[in-house]
This record gives structure tokens, sequence and C-alpha cells, in this order.
């Protein structure tokens, strides 16, 4: 689900000693920023794109037509960018954040559906059918809100800020990653507390298959583990590569293999019954960027995981064809 926006800071954190390739083959090639994106989200469906300019504007694509569909902007003369954005399944339903507001827009339209003022945001995600938001927080805590009715139906706790969220498409759980080292899980029935992960440091990516069965939980420079959300989480591997940051992450739809985008340019695919990289690639980035490496702000996987789609923070999207 991805759903992510990161920052290209990110970068500075990680060793760029990746092990592995860099002569795979896009089987399409899309540029979308030329000055470059700070954030990127691709729809479930792999229609839409949404690209955060570095200036502060967004701009809605559709994919395979390579054209852009309409531009958004919180407000007049924005300085501070988008850095936060997801789709519902469908696609017909787009939220985006900046620090201090949420804006939810029609993609078939391009028309605002709703805004609201909050400060201290750091990341969101939305249920499948686009009417609520799971917002994290730098006020240690995020929140499930209904943007149909205007208000929050859950506050989840932590003690430190939230740096990364997921929601499954059946809309029974949500997972919450926080600089307390802690990845949790929740009941959106209830809103009770399930269960928490210590990964030994500050929480860089959460994420959650779309039938709510899996759940990932990675650390900035450090593990990356698959968890059941059943019960108490049991550990169904932990991926066979330590001092890695992951800022983008899908399931394929039958939950055999996890694809990640790190901030360190590498795209990776891994078996998530045992946590081994079956393949491993570097985008190759614009000539006049320098240097010569990118963040993997989104990808999304198609239906029978033969292909994925990527969108780097050079501002280049790309399909790839999986082994």
């Amino acid at each position: 689900m991805l759903r992510r926006l990161h920052p290209v800071f990110l970068l500075l954190l990680i060793p760029l000693l990746v092990a592995c390739g860099d002569n795979k083959k896009a089987l399409k090639t899309w540029v979308h920023a030329d000055t470059g994106s700070y954030g990127a989200a691709i729809s479930p469906n792999g229609k839409y794109l949404m690209t955060g300019e570095i200036g502060g504007f967004g701009r809605v694509w559709d994919i395979k037509k390579n054209k852009v569909l309409f531009s958004l902007q919180h407000e007049d003369n924005s300085e501070g960018g988008m850095i936060a954005a997801a789709f519902s399944e469908r696609g017909d339903v787009l939220v985006t954040v900046e620090q201090q507001s949420i804006a939810r827009w029609s993609t078939e339209t391009g028309r605002l559906t709703g805004y609201w003022s909050r400060p201290n945001l750091s990341d969101v995600d939305i249920s499948a059918d686009g009417r609520y938001a799971l917002i994290g927080t730098k006020d240690n805590q995020a929140i499930y809100f209904d943007m149909v009715e205007g208000k929050m139906r859950y506050v989840f706790p932590h003690h430190e800020k939230v740096n990364s969220v997921s929601l499954d498409k059946k809309g029974r759980y949500a997972l919450t990653g926080s600089n307390d080292w802690h990845a949790s899980l929740w009941d959106l029935k209830d809103g009770r507390h399930l269960w928490s992960k210590n990964m030994k440091y500050k929480i860089s990516l959460v994420a959650l298959s779309d039938d709510g069965e899996l759940a990932l939980a990675n650390a900035y420079i450090g593990d990356a583990h698959i968890y059941s959300t059943a019960g108490k989480g049991k550990l169904v591997s932990r991926l066979d590569e330590v001092r890695m940051t992951l800022v983008s992450a899908d399931f394929s739809d039958d939950n055999r293999i996890l694809a990640t985008g790190r901030a360190a340019k590498s795209i990776d695919i891994w078996s998530v019954k045992t946590g081994i990289r079956k393949e491993a690639w570097m985008p190759k980035v614009k000539h006049k960027v320098q240097p010569d490496s990118a963040t993997i702000l989104d990808l999304k996987l198609d239906t029978n995981a033969r292909t994925l789609i990527s969108e780097s923070s050079s501002g280049i999207g790309q399909q790839w064809a999986l082994k």
C-alpha cells in the first residue's frame, strides 16, 4: 500500500553500499518532475500517481497515458509542500497531507471534497472506500478520522512521534510506527490495542497486507520483520539484510512476496515466508541529478505480481517485469 511520501533527506541516513545489481531494464519509463519530487503515491489499482513537487504543488497523473489530470495545493503560496498522500482502493478518492492540514479530493473531477486544519502531521493512509483516514502526528498519536462526518473515531497513543501508519483493505486493523521504537497493531472495531513490537530503534516504515493478515515493521538503518497480525503477532520472517531503511512496501495479493523501496535507491523483492531476497536492482536516475541516488518513494505490484511500478525522488516512474 504505500501510500507514504518521504523526505529526500533520508538518503543522508543510509549507507549506499547495497548488495544488488543495477542492470535491470525497465519495461517503461516516465519523467514526471524535472526537478525531482518530495514524495509520491501510486493508487492500489496502478492507474493513478500523485507527485508532490519540491516547489509545493501536487499533480495527479494518469500513469498509462503519462498525462497530468489536475494539479492541487492546500493553500495559496504554500511553502511546506505535501508530505503524505494515499488513494482509495479504486483510486477515486485521494487524501493529501501537509504539515498543518489534510485535504480530500475526487480524482474523477479534481474537486476538493474536504479540508481540515490540524498541526504537526506526519503521515496518512485511507480506508479502501475512502471514508476514513489514519493520520500520523508529531504529537505522539495516530488518529482514525471519519472524513464524511468530520470527527475522530479513535486515538492511538504512542510515547513519541508517529512516523508511519497503515490500514488493511478489509478495515480490520490499523498499524502505527513511532520514534518510541514500537510498531503497534490496533483493532478498528473498538480501537483496542492488540500488540506492539519493539524494533530497538525508531520506526521508519510499517505496512499491512491488503487482507490484514501480515504486518511489516522496519527500523531506521535496522531490521525489517514480517509478523502475523493474529494473536500476539508471531514473527513470520526477518528480511535477510540488516542496516537498511525502507521507504515504501507492497505485499502481493497472495502474500507470497513483498516488494520494498529503500531510501538508497534500491528495489528489493523478498519471500514473505523465508525473508530471503529473490531479486534486487537499482534504477537509473537522470544524468543531471547529483549524486546518482534517489529514494524509492512508492511502488505497487500488479494483481499477479508479474510487474511492478515504482516512482523515485528523481521524478522518474518506471514499470518492471519480475522474474
